[in-house]
């Protein structure tokens, strides 16, 4: 059975859906701590969701996007500034949606624990000793997933 979540910007001027077929819940959950999801998303670890592009579905306004270093791209609202997404333009079937503007009702239900626990941590190098390095699930990575070495 499918499952759909939703969740959308602050001021809600910008909605989603994603849509997991069957076999692909839970999504992979990822977290960065590269110097560049720091400084956009104002905290020490951005939390991702992974999720096909083809099965999100966008509301209301249509992200903006920025592009910080070539080849990536992060969609926010042009209103509330909100982040909502990130994409490598080289896997562009791929989105990491961040998993702060997901609905409360699915980060606060019995969904909530299992969408936050990370199954990747990237920029693992980028650890503040005793303060970024204690999440202790998820595969870590020296940078991106898949595309660096793998530190544990």
């Amino acid at each position: 059975m499918s499952k759909v979540i939703s969740g959308g910007c602050l001021c809600e001027a910008i909605r989603y859906k994603i849509a997991f077929p069957e076999g692909t819940y839970p999504p992979d959950r990822i977290t960065c701590q590269c110097t560049q999801c720091r400084k956009n998303s104002g905290t020490l670890i951005a939390y991702f969701l992974g999720a096909m592009t083809s099965n999100v579905t966008w509301t209301g306004n249509a992200p903006t996007k920025f592009s910080a270093t070539p080849g990536y791209v992060r969609t926010f609202c042009n209103q509330c500034g909100s982040w909502l997404s990130w994409l490598d333009t080289k896997e562009p079937e791929h989105l990491g949606i961040l998993t702060g503007t997901l609905d409360e009702e699915y980060l606060r239900g019995e969904m909530g624990k299992e969408l936050a626990t990370t199954t990747h941590q990237e920029f693992c190098t980028g650890f503040i000793e005793g303060v970024t390095d204690i999440i202790k699930e998820g595969k870590r990575w020296e940078g991106h997933v898949g595309e660096s070495k793998l530190l544990n």
